[in-house]
């Protein structure tokens, strides 16, 4: 068996038993698309991974986009214009399922494109510009509720930026005024040690300021932090680089 064929093998039955056996056989997962449709299948270029089953076509989102890619090319090099595919594509929303309900009453079953909403029969295509707009409506609100979502969690880590910018900034400072090394473990804070002591962090640096310099280097005995800051020697081994 070649190599490249390995990773499409679904179940293997050996020669010795299909000889006992005529009616078992080797069975094989469906190979990508875009190795298919490659312009040399057997190479080792192409792709020989199995497809997603019923999921996709092919074994990645990246398969799937040389695909498409190697469709447009060969489009273009039969007359078609780039720029006329993007402006028929470029609204294109992903499909919307529908639900059908069969109306027992009289037995018929719904035809192609008819769908029954409040106990009515209507059809899609025929669907008053209302409750178009509201459909609309409703997909666009959606659409907003993730980018605001979007936005929150982008202002919350610019926020940590910030935060972990003014960090450095003052444990420079406090460094240079104090003969140690003076590192602040605290500058390893992840997102949830941030959201809890984040203030309180920057507020122990003022407090340290406002009791003067002699007194910095030992953590305030109000604070539940603890000593934070390394008290090794200036050039401290562990944390000058």
């Amino acid at each position: 068996m070649p190599d490249l064929e390995i990773d499409l093998v679904d179940q293997f039955t050996c020669p010795p038993c299909v000889k006992k056996n005529p009616e078992l056989r080797t069975t094989w997962k469906r190979r990508c698309l875009y190795g298919l449709r490659h312009e040399n299948p057997s190479s080792p270029s192409a792709c020989h991974k199995p497809c997603r089953g019923a999921f996709s076509k092919y074994c990645s989102d990246e398969c799937g986009i040389k695909y498409m890619q190697l469709r447009i090319s060969q489009w273009e090099l039969d007359g078609g214009k780039r720029d006329a595919l993007w402006e028929a594509v470029k609204h294109a929303e992903k499909r919307e399922g529908v639900v059908v309900r069969v109306d027992e009453g009289d037995g018929r079953v719904p035809t192609a494109g008819e769908v029954h909403i409040n106990g009515t029969r209507e059809s899609l295509l025929g669907m008053p510009s209302k409750r178009r707009v509201e459909w609309e409506v409703g997909q666009l609100n959606a659409r907003l509720e993730k980018v605001v979502k979007q936005r929150e969690m982008i202002k919350l880590d610019m926020d940590m930026v910030l935060w972990r910018e003014k960090l450095v900034t003052l444990a420079a400072q406090r460094a240079g005024k104090v003969d140690e090394c003076g590192w602040d473990q605290r500058l390893c804070f992840g997102k949830e040690e941030w959201t809890d002591f984040g203030a309180e962090v920057l507020d122990s640096y003022e407090e340290k300021t406002e009791h003067g310099n002699d007194a910095m280097h030992v953590d305030d005995t109000s604070s539940t932090l603890g000593e934070w800051w390394c008290a090794g020697k200036k050039k401290c081994e562990r944390h000058a680089g």
